[in-house]
């Protein structure tokens, strides 16, 4: 079979024409799930040790740890209560605690931490000597949230 040039230049300018249209169209509607979506529905898990919760006594910092199998981490965020008989007085942003005390079982307030999978707490001032509930809690892309772990601290 001949193959003519002048048809061999129309089909080349064809191909040219229908490569330069968009690959989409705006007849069909728009997918559910977005490519790059994260269907992740496991929670995510963050910790500190026992040896930087005594280091944060002396250096005002806590340090600790987030992991994620799934999309990745969004957030990690930690609740700081002085334990006052059966209630508690939570930390908030300026590093005041709350002058009234409530209950102890759900978290009050959540102050965000630097960063994710590394993640550090600086108080901006000492904290009075007393008893302390150290809460943590990671979540994930998806919008999965950690279980809260809890953890003690006394200050002297």
């Amino acid at each position: 079979m001949l193959i003519r040039p002048s048809s061999l230049v129309a089909a080349l300018l064809v191909g040219a024409a229908v490569a330069a249209t968009p690959a989409y169209s705006t007849d069909i509607p728009a997918p559910d799930v977005l490519p790059g979506e994260c269907t992740d529905q496991v929670a995510p898990t963050s910790k500190y040790t026992s040896r930087a919760a005594r280091r944060a006594k002396r250096t005002r910092l806590l340090r600790g740890t987030a992991r994620d199998v799934g999309c990745g981490l969004d957030r990690v965020e930690i609740s700081v209560a002085r334990k006052v008989g059966k209630k508690c007085r939570y930390l908030a942003r300026g590093s005041k605690l709350s002058r009234r005390a409530t209950s102890c079982g759900q978290p009050a307030r959540w102050l965000k931490v630097r960063g994710t999978s590394r993640w550090s707490f600086r108080f901006s001032k000492r904290l009075p000597k007393g008893k302390y509930v150290i809460r943590t809690r990671a979540t994930d892309f998806a919008g999965n949230k950690e279980h809260v772990r809890s953890h003690r601290l006394g200050l002297r």
